[in-house]
């Protein structure tokens, strides 16, 4: 048996590390739901910023076709490997900060972890007919998808390639359990041919800080605009390109 002294002690020393153990869990908390979003979502604003700049032209800088100018059938991007660049995605209704670069994977620790969209590498390109997928975390690493199901149907999402600017529509979501593979399908949920149809489909965890499912988020294809046009009014707003 312990004395009455010695006990109080022992809870004293009890206590002091549980509350250094609280104290470390809510900087934790605070680093990765606070800085750590601020520092990768800054380092994406410059990551999408960069792609831009590399895309664009003095021409492309001052260029302004009408708004519902049609340019034809959109060109299928041709494609990259693992890992590489190759869009940046904005979505209004998530807010004017929301752009973020699109990567070929759906590796954790170097896209999904660094704030970026990961295309799944056995769906189709933007552009295909077909099913573009990509995936990103709902909340934390730079993730502005918190708010996802404040969508609206026909809220407009931006893909922008080095081939121009693709205007998806936003038509639906749904939550499926993880093992629902099926929604990366070219038509998602069924063995249908796409036709001339193309899709981006949005995968992320639910709920907010767990993964006990998924929320899909579906988009059609319904413009394009090439980047000698300019880019969509919504876009032209973000886009403020150093010279």
């Amino acid at each position: 048996m312990f004395k009455p002294a010695t006990l109080s002690r022992v809870m004293g020393i009890v206590g002091e590390l549980l509350i250094t153990f609280g104290a470390i869990v809510l900087l934790f908390l605070a680093w990765q739901l606070w800085i750590n979003n601020a520092v990768v979502a800054d380092q994406q604003h410059k990551a999408s910023q960069e792609l831009t700049q590399e895309w664009s032209t003095d021409k492309d800088k001052t260029a302004s076709a009408p708004a519902n100018e049609d340019f034809g059938p959109a060109p299928a991007f041709a494609g990259v490997g693992e890992g590489a660049k190759f869009a940046t995605i904005y979505i209004p209704r998530l807010g004017s900060d929301s752009t973020r670069v699109v990567k070929n994977g759906i590796d954790l620790p170097t896209i999904l972890n660094n704030g970026y969209y990961g295309h799944y590498p056995d769906t189709q390109w933007p552009g295909q007919p077909g099913n573009f997928a990509v995936a990103v975390h709902r909340t934390n690493w730079g993730s502005p998808f918190g708010d996802a199901p404040k969508l609206q149907v026909g809220d407009k999402i931006y893909v922008e390639t080095a081939d121009g600017y693709y205007t998806y529509a936003f038509r639906n979501y749904e939550f499926v359990l993880p093992s629902a593979v099926d929604v990366l399908l070219p038509v998602p949920g069924t063995n249908e041919s796409p036709g001339d149809q193309s899709i981006l489909t949005i995968t992320t965890c639910n709920p907010l800080l767990g993964d006990a499912e998924r929320m899909i988020v579906y988009s059609v294809l319904e413009s394009w605009r090439p980047h000698s046009a300019g880019p969509p009014a919504e876009m032209a707003k973000t886009q403020k390109v150093e010279s």
